[in-house]
């Protein structure tokens, strides 16, 4: 994994290139002709006319207490044929699913494949009139029009569980929508990015993890006099993306009451965007409102919103301070840093949950031919097991802060989206996914990759009650979620224009080479929003008159 999800939608378009390393933990089997695993008619109603035609078998009741549905539902998330944990979990969900909707049938028919293409396959897929799949990874195709609108249901009773459903998913974790304000996939992992560092080189030092900044600053100047590397990182989504956000959320949190749903608005809600109150110190602040983007955008377009602030200006400082002075030669083109912490070549990294047991293992098999392999290490001089732990990231202080620092908290593991189609096909839909995604149907499809041993979470599970190994469990306990800075407001860099967000990318790298001022690249990254907006704002999905036109819903 080496991106994690962004949202939402101005950033999704110049993610497809690197959300997709957000990868799926649950890559579903593709059989080997493409067709469904299944020997029952397909959903478009194609059968084999050779086949004698036998009687319909008669319907069995449902679970006491639960509507009874009966058809086929196809499911058709990213993943890829070698991933075998993803099988063994769908038995498993599938059988426990059978127990309480029999005469549902479950097809398990995912795209994609381990080069990255389902963001194309998808778009194909949903091209069609009436796409194949019921289920999908929507995230990364979030333009279409058809998605179900989950929050419609988040506060609906669970037939498996008599909870609401939001007491059987924790909702709040990670918040996909797209431009209408529709939540249009849930997750089941969370992720947390987080700094990784050896304590056997610290305690040789004399040195304890940074509690800010400036201390990151001083602990990176001693560890580099004693001829290390500080940080292995790279400029392709780490500190570009993730460090930029964690960082430039300290200093936007007056943004939040700009960009929030207002009365009169399509998307305001009475109950929530009428009792907001912008607390710049709560964690979750951009959860107590409607995100209203096309406010986010006509604020930039009249000037509310900047980025060429005392505030911007301060941030690029600070992290000229330590990147790339304290980071590895090959830092703006290399994005293998990974390798050189495993080898001690460099005392700290930035990495996310994904990195707990990964670390672990590989401290436990520092010699596997096949790994170092993967890992392209060919110095095994230094390789040897060593102390090593976490911290949290190391807040910015000074006066123009206006929030204490927060994370990239995003989502891991299967990324669910339905296809609306016809009512009853709909909700027959939503039933297995209240299923799959509380503890009855969740517990299921994890001890399915418990049993094959492909058991391996990117962070905590966000489906309640949902039982671990005990090793998983312990891993993650210590884990403290601190919000998530990854919000559209917080990356001027990243648009929905790709070459747009290339080239933001380079003025930032000229800014922490010091080859122009941070009051400079502020400056320039302004003129770059203003000369490019119409190209932005399409790209997003958006018109001129939704942006003139902020209280109605886009395209209306």
């Amino acid at each position: 994994m080496k991106k994690i999800s962004t949202m939402l939608v101005i950033m999704v378009f110049a993610l497809t290139s690197i959300l997709s390393a957000c990868s799926d933990s649950s890559k579903p089997i593709v059989p080997a002709n493409n067709e469904p695993v299944t020997n029952e008619p397909s959903a478009n109603g194609n059968k084999d006319e050779n086949k004698p035609v036998e009687p319909a078998a008669e319907e069995e009741p449902p679970a006491a207490g639960v509507k009874a549905f009966s058809g086929e539902i196809v499911i058709s998330l990213n993943g890829s044929p070698e991933d075998t944990g993803a099988a063994k979990a769908f038995e498993s969900l599938a059988a426990a699913y059978k127990k309480v909707q029999p005469n549902v049938k479950l097809i398990w028919e995912p795209k994609g494949s381990t080069a990255g293409d389902y963001p194309t396959v998808l778009g194909t897929l949903l091209a069609a009139g009436t796409p194949r799949p019921d289920l999908v990874a929507g995230n990364y195709v979030p333009t279409y029009a058809k998605y179900l609108n989950f929050d419609k249901y988040r506060y609906q009773v669970n037939p498996y569980t008599g909870n609401k459903w939001d007491d059987d998913l924790d909702f709040n974790f990670f918040v996909a929508k797209n431009a209408k304000g529709e939540r249009i996939m849930l997750p089941t992992q969370s992720v947390h990015i987080m700094w990784f560092y050896n304590k056997d080189i610290f305690d040789k030092l004399n040195l304890q993890p940074p509690t800010n900044w400036e201390e990151l600053v001083s602990v990176s100047e001693t560890i580099k006099a004693a001829g290390m590397i500080p940080i292995a990182s790279n400029f392709v989504w780490k500190v570009p993306q993730w460090v930029i956000e964690i960082y430039l959320d300290q200093f936007t949190r007056g943004w939040h009451d700009i960009v929030r749903a207002k009365e009169g608005d399509y998307n305001y809600d009475d109950e929530m965007d009428g009792t907001f109150t912008a607390d710049p110190n709560d964690p979750y602040i951009d959860l107590k409102y409607n995100f209203n983007q096309a406010r986010f955008f006509k604020a930039i377009k009249e000037g509310q919103i900047r980025f060429d602030t005392p505030e911007m200006t301060e941030m690029v400082t600070n992290m000229a301070k330590v990147f790339p002075k304290y980071a590895q030669k090959d830092f703006f083109i290399s994005s293998d840093d990974y390798p050189l912490f495993l080898q001690q070549k460099a005392a700290m990294i930035i990495d996310g949950t994904w990195s707990l047991p990964t670390v672990k293992q590989d401290m436990a098999n520092l010699n596997d031919p096949k790994r170092l392999e993967e890992l392209k290490i060919t110095d095994t001089s230094s390789l040897k097991p060593f102390n090593w732990g976490t911290f949290e990231n190391p807040p910015m202080t000074g006066d123009l802060v206006q929030g204490p620092v927060r994370s990239v908290e995003s989502a891991s593991g299967e990324y669910v989206s339905i296809i609306e189609k016809n009512q009853n096909q709909t909700d027959m839909v939503l039933d297995f996914v209240m299923f799959w995604l509380s503890q009855p149907g969740y517990q299921a499809w994890v001890d399915g990759m418990v049993a094959a041993d492909k058991f391996n979470p990117g962070g905590p599970v966000m489906v309640k009650n949902v039982k671990v190994p005990a090793e998983i469990e312990e891993m993650f306990k210590g884990v403290q979620m601190l919000g998530n800075a990854e919000i559209p407001i917080n990356n001027p860099l990243s648009t929905s224009v790709p070459d747009l967000s290339k080239a933001h990318f380079n003025l930032y790298k000229e800014a922490l080479e010091g080859k122009i001022t941070p009051e400079e690249f502020g400056k320039k990254l302004q003129q770059s929003w203003m000369k490019n907006f119409d190209a932005i704002i399409k790209n997003a999905g958006l018109t001129a008159e939704d942006i003139e036109h902020p209280e109605r819903a886009p395209g209306q």
